[in-house]
């Protein structure tokens, strides 16, 4: 029964324009491709909102110009998508591991910029240090005593080379980017902007959801906790899930253990933000009933 207060769900009052369609934005990590977050794409495009999944500047491309990308390069980029498509309608706002430092970076900055800010934020294996030591947050993997001395080696020798991948964890946690080749200027850029980003923590005030698996050696969870204690948001959630292999725990939506989990976690939670939004929305269009 309506009594005329308000309209029936899904129609707008009368007078005023319906909520514009939201969308995703999500970025992919560091020498990587979308590949990565995929799985999750799909996902929320089966929920009804499209999903933006740009490949970033000097990625998908030669060694070359991976290497002569840049930390200021995939900002300025991520930036500048996130004001093109927010002009259409509201993003939920997200990304994996580099990705998600960079989605970290403009849902604390966009409102200085004059930008909407977004739904929701979505991180997924999202790193806040490469060269500091904390306790439970020391990176591991190749070279880790580099990343302990990250400023002087990434000048002493900023190209490492890298075995490939094994047969095992290609089959357990698909990826496709740069696997042999690491560029130490990358990791050191990247660490000078997290420590900007730490100290802005506190205005995040979107809801956030943070997904990564346990056995994360790249990203310990460490980090989530972190993150997740030090947010301005006051709704905040963190998914540290499980797997059996020993493999790809840095790649929670690609992880054939896990893809599945993390697709239905970022759908919930896109379903959630989208909830949160209608109903401000709601509350901002419809007047009230005359007393």
């Amino acid at each position: 029964m309506n009594d005329g207060c308000k309209p029936p769900a899904g129609v707008a009052a009368a007078g005023h324009p319906a909520a514009p369609r939201a969308g995703a934005l999500l970025f992919h990590g560091l020498a990587g491709t979308p590949f990565e977050i995929a799985p999750v794409a799909a996902e929320l495009e089966r929920a009804g909102m499209p999903a933006h999944t740009p490949l970033l500047p000097g990625h998908g491309a030669g060694k070359d110009a991976y290497l002569a990308a840049s930390f200021a390069q995939w900002r300025a980029f991520a930036h500048a998508e996130y004001r093109r498509l927010s002009a259409a309608g509201p993003l939920l706002l997200g990304g994996y591991s580099l990705g998600g430092i960079l989605a970290l970076d403009l849902a604390e900055t966009a409102a200085g910029e004059g930008l909407a800010p977004p739904l929701g934020l979505l991180l997924l294996a999202t790193p806040l240090w490469f060269s500091a030591w904390r306790p439970g947050l020391r990176l591991q993997g190749p070279g880790s005593w580099r990343f302990r001395l990250l400023p002087l080696a990434a000048r002493l020798r900023p190209v490492l080379s890298l075995p490939p991948r094994s047969p095992a964890a290609r089959a357990t946690a698909p990826w496709r980017g740069h696997e042999t080749v690491c560029c130490l200027r990358h990791f050191a850029e990247m660490d000078a902007a997290l420590r900007g980003i730490r100290r802005r923590l506190g205005r995040i005030r979107a809801p956030l959801c943070i997904i990564q698996l346990r056995h994360d050696a790249s990203c310990p969870p460490g980090h989530a906790a972190w993150l997740l204690a030090h947010c301005g948001s006051g709704d905040a959630q963190l998914h540290l899930l499980r797997t059996e292999s020993p493999h790809g725990g840095h790649l929670p939506a690609t992880h054939a253990e896990s893809r599945e989990r993390v697709a239905a976690l970022c759908r919930a939670f896109a379903r959630h933000c989208l909830e949160r939004s209608r109903g401000a929305h709601v509350r901002e269009r419809v007047p009230p009933c005359p007393s």
